[in-house]
């Protein structure tokens, strides 16, 4: 279980640094059109939310790469108590931050888009991670 909880983090974060690539990469372009085909925006809707859920997978990337050394980096497999302590409140501060994080744009998401289409967008999100991995595992990536 150990196993699976840290191969899930290393593509979680591998995924999240594919997408950052150049702004535009492969990753980014894939969830864009999914996320379209899932939440069947109005044209006004559209010009709105792009630019929010960028900003919302921007601040959510940086977040990552700020913790993501942390998470991912081991000394040798063994840590003192001090730096297992350090790393269990790291993952709690990350895990804090991110929830903040989504409570902010999940406010100004809904200025835009109808309580239905948000939960349209996390399921998409979750279903995008999915395929991904899907894709990983059978090596067509």
């Amino acid at each position: 279980m150990k196993q699976i909880i840290i191969i899930l983090s290393i593509l979680t974060f591998s995924f999240n640094t594919i997408a950052q690539g150049d702004g535009s990469g492969r990753v980014r372009n894939l969830r864009k059109e999914y996320v379209k085909e899932k939440l069947n925006l109005t044209e006004s809707q559209s010009q709105r939310f792009w630019p929010i859920y960028i900003r919302y997978l921007d601040e959510r990337s940086a977040l990552r790469r700020k913790y993501r050394d942390q998470f991912i980096h081991r000394e040798n497999g063994k840590l003192s108590n001090y730096d297992a302590y350090r790393k269990v409140d790291d993952n709690i501060e990350y895990k804090e931050k991110d929830l903040e994080l989504s409570k902010k744009y999940k406010a100004e998401l809904l200025q835009v888009i109808s309580p239905q289409q948000l939960a349209d967008l996390y399921q998409a999100e979750r279903e995008f991670k999915q395929m991904l991995i899907e894709r990983l595992k059978d090596g067509k990536w």
